[in-house]
């Protein structure tokens, strides 16, 4: 194996695909405008862009060392399912050895570099590589613990975001984000179950608790607790329109969440950035969210 080829393979491992994961770290981002910046200053719009455009690099750094520590722990696991038996560890391209000193080095090196910026962003992404790495070397296997560890990485990304750039993070915002991360991890549970079948077990041991239905069925008990909290948060957050315009974008988090499962449920075999970036409708939902918002916040405060 070539120099080359194992270059290629570490960047296959730290997955670059799954990045648009931390786009996460520019939510507070968005839901302060209006209140901690404004589209018409531009200097201090552009620099609290570029805080929070280090964030989600960080995350990018913090998380593809979560995902090649990962992909070293799961090597002989990987190898049942019919997709990641073709990540470059479980398929013999990148040494074990490699994968943990380079996962080990990418994390060391975010955290040190959020060092340099601010203390509360070293403790927030420190949180969110402790959880990562939690889940990965243990919690993965317990059926319940996944899904809330899971969610807890995801508001962590939020906090990182809001901890870049100064302002304080919702509570509200924490919540929906750890109710839709949760949801997400619940549907995917269902598309291993539907694509491994009677090998679910063995490729995720939590599975054995979830049982043929369970993961399902929790997944739409979350999905409508998911737009609860959502239509709670624009009708009560005191930091939005008074006049409730917020409102508006909740039925794009309900048809959001329906159409995710509808993709799901198609393609079993994809993850969430796959099916986000190839299923149309579910990327104009997430555009159309993240401009209505925008507009609402900037203009109808």
């Amino acid at each position: 194996m070539t120099s080359q080829n194992v270059w290629i393979a570490l960047w296959r491992s730290m997955r670059p695909g799954q990045w648009q994961k931390n786009l996460i770290a520019y939510a507070p981002l968005l839901f302060s405008a209006g209140s901690a910046w404004h589209p018409g200053e531009t200097d201090e719009a552009t620099a609290l862009f570029g805080r929070a455009s280090l964030a989600f690099a960080l995350l990018c750094l913090a998380a593809s060392g979560g995902y090649l520590l990962n992909d070293a722990r799961d090597a002989a696991a990987d190898r049942v399912h019919p997709a990641k038996r073709l990540r470059p560890v479980a398929a013999g391209l990148l040494p074990i050895d490699g994968a943990i000193s380079a996962g080990v080095g990418l994390i060391f090196v975010a955290l040190a570099t959020a060092t340099f910026v601010s203390q509360p962003l070293f403790y927030a992404l420190a949180g969110y590589s402790g959880v990562t790495l939690a889940y990965s070397l243990l919690l993965r296997r317990v059926a319940g613990l996944d899904v809330v560890t899971v969610a807890a990485g995801f508001a962590l990304r939020a906090i990182v975001g809001a901890t870049a750039i100064g302002v304080p993070v919702s509570g509200w915002i924490l919540v929906c984000t750890a109710l839709g991360a949760a949801y997400v991890v619940l549907v995917k549970r269902t598309q291993e179950r539907r694509l491994l079948r009677a090998e679910a077990v063995e490729h995720r041991p939590a599975q054995r608790l979830y049982g043929e239905r369970g993961a399902e069925r929790a997944s739409w008990a979350v999905a409508a607790t998911t737009v609860v909290a959502y239509a709670a948060y624009t009708w009560t957050a005191p930091n939005l329109p008074s006049n409730h315009a917020m409102m508006l974008t909740v039925p794009l988090v309900a048809f959001g969440l329906a159409r995710y499962r509808i993709a799901a449920t198609r393609a079993p075999g994809r993850n969430a950035d796959e099916l986000i970036a190839r299923d149309p409708w579910l990327l104009l939902t997430v555009i159309a969210f993240a401009a209505s918002a925008f507009l609402v916040l900037t203009f109808a405060r």
